[in-house]
């Protein structure tokens, strides 16, 4: 059952896997998102999954419900398989488009103003995106390479940086 304290919802949800070739580990939100925070679409959350911290998306489903995605690197966090039933506590992220940047990265973006520029330009859900890529690399060596794999795709024309995309 489902409790909201504050700005906070509590729940205990079972670990599930959609179906496919790109199946998602996830967890169902059991509230009408809509009703809950006032919005349809995919909401910015943070919270935690058995007292493991998160920063995830409500994101919507064709069947009219919301999930949240546990990837891998999250469910050995919290030691959780499918099939295990979770507790889980979301609240809304007071700030949504805030993307943590790999020190990597941000020594990159603040050399190459051109590249910064162009960095500003993509979506934060993409710019999160690129930042878990560069992140998760276990080494420096390979982050580097991974900076310079993005760097390469701007000065390439990748459409991620694409002039005049708002």
């Amino acid at each position: 059952m489902a409790r909201r304290t504050a700005e906070r919802i509590r729940f205990s949800a079972r670990v599930e896997k959609m179906s496919g070739r790109f199946a998602w580990t996830y967890v169902e939100f059991p509230h009408d998102v809509k009703k809950t925070f006032g919005v349809k679409g995919s909401f910015r959350v943070l919270g935690t999954i058995n007292g493991v911290v998160m920063d995830r998306a409500l994101m919507p489903t064709k069947s009219g419900f919301h999930v949240i995605a546990l990837g891998q690197d999250l469910r050995r966090k919290a030691n959780v398989r499918v099939g295990d039933v979770v507790e889980v506590e979301v609240w809304p992220n007071p700030e949504p488009d805030k993307v943590p940047v790999p020190e990597e990265l941000r020594e990159t973006l603040d050399f190459l103003p051109e590249f910064k520029a162009a960095w500003q330009r993509i979506p934060p859900g993409k710019q999160r995106n690129i930042c878990i890529w560069i992140d998760q690399a276990r080494t420096t060596p390979t982050r580097a390479k991974r900076v310079a794999e993005l760097l390469r795709r701007f000065e390439t024309g990748h459409p991620w940086f694409a002039p005049g995309k708002e």
